[in-house]
């Protein structure tokens, strides 16, 4: 999906209005989200995990128009805050795991502690400050259960933001840890609207291998608890639907991630149509069509390749059923 808008009637919109996209927690690298409109992307990510920071700095890659990783957390104010790091790193959090959670789903080492450290704590408002932002477009936070707190803390950032993608948690496994209803419930009341749920995480007590994967585990079968996910959330289009620009953004960031209908939807409400018929000299269907087709050409082929792959786990599985 890298750059694939580039040679589009969709490109031109694009560079004349580049979006601003911000990932807080961002070991692993920037995700793929945005990667269709990359050339038209400034990408913001913090990362306060010493050790995960340092893998990031050779992660960076050619597709986004501007990318920066600082080695900050970001949380509800600036200051400094204890890093709770447990034996598998990727559950590091800055509130503290509840060892209980652990011990219920025989998975202690997302809870089980191997380390804490003293980081550096921005607010969003400051930490976009630093890095010469002054608005953001598209959130994408996972921080392993502060996400709400920051996100409250921040109405000013709230307001201008267009999409966000917050990972929830349908179980605490911290202490005082919000979970996906409270955050549902408040960005509701922003002018927000769930679009998807993204990357469910179900767990079992006995091993990984859930439906409808057989194992030779004790209990060779069950079905997971849903532990966790990504919320994607849109801004609604009658929150914005005086102003060109955001619209016009709004529609960009719906055809990054395939919402081609609404889109169009954006591009046809009346400010925005004519916006787009006196700079670009385009109609909405000249901009969302051919964006539309090569996407979903490229989604094809991405899913009969993954279907291709999960032939092969499987035959895998096959042998503990029927060995």
């Amino acid at each position: 999906m890298e750059n694939l808008f580039r040679k589009l009637a969709v490109a031109g919109m694009a560079e004349a209005l580049p979006l601003r996209y911000v990932d807080i927690g961002s070991r692993g690298g920037f995700q793929s989200d945005l990667l269709p409109i990359a050339f038209a992307v400034d990408a913001l990510g913090f990362e306060p995990d010493s050790e995960a920071f340092a893998a990031l700095n050779g992660a960076l890659s050619d597709p986004w128009r501007s990318a920066t990783y600082l080695p900050c957390g970001v949380g509800a104010k600036t200051g400094s805050a204890n890093l709770y790091v447990p034996t598998d790193p990727q559950s590091a959090s800055l509130m503290e795991h509840d060892p209980e959670i652990g011990r219920k789903f025989d998975k202690p080492q997302f809870f089980e502690l191997d380390r804490t450290e003293q980081v550096e704590i921005l607010s969003l408002e400051t930490a976009l400050e630093r890095a010469g932002f002054d608005s953001i477009d598209y959130l994408k936070i996972d921080i392993e259960g502060p996400e709400l707190e920051v996100i409250q803390s921040s109405p000013a950032v709230v307001r201008e933001l267009l999409c966000l993608k917050v990972e929830v948690s349908f179980v605490p496994f911290r202490f005082e840890q919000p979970l996906a209803s409270d955050i549902d419930q408040f960005m509701r009341t922003q002018g927000f609207e769930l679009f998807n749920i993204l990357g469910a995480a179900h767990w079992r007590r006995q091993g990984y291998h859930i439906h409808p994967y057989y194992s030779r585990e004790r209990v060779p079968y069950a079905r997971g608890q849903i532990v966790q996910a990504d919320y994607l959330y849109f801004r609604t289009l009658d929150s914005v639907e005086n102003d060109a620009t955001r619209l016009m953004k709004l529609a960009l960031l719906f055809m990054a991630q395939g919402y081609f209908d609404h889109a169009i939807m954006a591009l046809e409400c009346p400010v925005a149509e004519t916006a787009l018929r006196d700079t670009f000299g385009l109609s909405p269907i000249d901009v969302v069509a051919p964006a539309s087709k090569r996407y979903g050409r490229r989604a094809f082929v991405t899913a009969a390749w993954r279907q291709l792959r999960g032939i092969v786990p499987f035959l895998r599985y096959q042998r503990n059923l029927f060995g």
